[in-house]
């Protein structure tokens, strides 16, 4: 019996992990979710600061998928969305699991995780270090693929809430990508699968979040790890867990990744993935929206005054152990091709803060326009 987005979407909270709805995810927090989901784990390897790198495994089918998460530290989605799936395996009977085999190494970063960084502790980004190899983790990732029989990779990511759906407002809440081999975005077997695959889920994800599925630039990137793994023959989906209205803890991108990987192994399980033709229909993703827009903002200084657009885009950081998020003033002017996530029109209304010299001239921590009021670039 196949998967049913929309039940699985209904039945969600039946296999939805309690606990790790943060953001900020660490290797303590991972073994807790492992220790409670009563599942063995394995280390595979160590990171630059010596925390370990586990896998998990389930199944006992022929085909076979390697999964990870967290190469880059700070995008935690993919990795509480996996844990979500390992609970529906726990909980369900599925055939899935006769018929292919899967290694999860859900925090191949785990330094990074701890300093909820992009980057490995040493300041290597591990999705391009696939030519040099200077990094620890990604070689642990390596010796694992040359170990296991690997058919296909998922290499679950994160990406910032600029991304919206082609020329739509519509937030790229996930985005998929069969990535590319060579600079001319050749389309052979191997990619062919990805698309498949990524086709699949597409229609399942379609039904409950329409318009907000992206596809992201196959733009050939020489020493990232998706565009290598597919030249060396592994069909490699690269998912991308975006942004859902106000949803900055990704706790609903995280249900409909979760359900992405559920159907993206089925697909590959029941060999449903000779179907591409409508992958290159999905809309590609622009980069259009910032998390806040302030419309008809007067500025002055003195006699001279301007009036124009204010755009604010949210970065997250550490702060006394509590992961924290300010504003700051991402673009400045004509910002009429832009898309807010919240937008507020000031009607030439009086920008009272900080002023700084180019390239910011704005400071967004405590400031106002008219009766709009900001801390830390946040409303209050």
């Amino acid at each position: 019996m196949r998967l049913n987005a929309v039940e699985l979407d209904r039945k969600y909270e039946q296999f939805r992990l309690d606990d790790i709805d943060q953001k900020w995810f660490r290797i303590e927090d991972l073994e807790k979710a492992l220790e409670r989901l009563n599942i063995p784990k394995n280390i595979v390897g160590h990171s630059f600061l010596q925390k370990p790198i586990y896998k998990i495994s389930g199944g006992n089918g022929p085909k076979k998928v390697l999964i990870w998460s967290q190469m880059h530290g700070n995008e935690s989605t993919g990795t509480r969305a996996m844990l979500d799936v390992l609970n529906y395996f726990g909980r369900n009977k599925s055939e899935i699991l006769d018929l292919l085999s899967f290694d999860f190494i859900p925090m191949l970063n785990p330094d990074g995780a701890e300093f909820y960084t992009r980057r490995n502790v040493v300041g290597i980004d591990l999705n391009r270090d696939f030519l040099a190899k200077q990094s620890v983790e990604l070689q642990v990732l390596l010796d694992v693929v040359e170990q296991g029989d690997y058919e296909f990779l998922f290499n679950l990511h994160d990406q910032r809430t600029i991304f919206n759906v082609g020329h739509t407002s519509e937030t790229a809440t996930i985005s998929f990508l069969a990535p590319s081999y060579d600079a001319e975005q050749s389309v052979n077997a191997v990619r062919q699968k990805t698309m498949g695959v990524i086709q699949y889920m597409n229609k399942g994800l379609e039904q409950l979040i329409p318009g907000k599925i992206g596809r992201y630039s196959a733009e050939f990137y020489p020493s990232s790890t998706g565009d290598n793994f597919t030249k060396a023959g592994y069909s490699c989906v690269l998912f991308e867990a975006g942004h859902f209205l106000d949803d900055y803890t990704r706790n609903s991108t995280r249900k409909y990744n979760a359900i992405a990987l559920l159907l993206g192994l089925e697909s590959i399980a029941i060999q449903d993935y000779n179907n591409f033709d409508l992958y290159d229909k999905i809309p590609e993703n622009s980069q259009r929206l910032l998390d806040v827009i302030l419309r008809n903002v007067q500025v002055k200084n003195g006699e001279k005054s301007v009036c124009m657009d204010l755009g604010l885009y949210y970065e997250e950081y550490i702060d006394q152990n509590e992961l924290k998020t300010k504003g700051v003033f991402q673009e400045i002017g004509d910002l009429s091709r832009y898309i807010g996530l919240r937008e507020y029109d000031c009607k030439g209304e009086l920008y009272v803060g900080e002023s700084h010299p180019f390239p910011r001239f704005m400071k967004a921590e405590t400031f106002r326009v008219g009766n709009l009021y900001f801390e830390n670039g946040l409303k209050i």
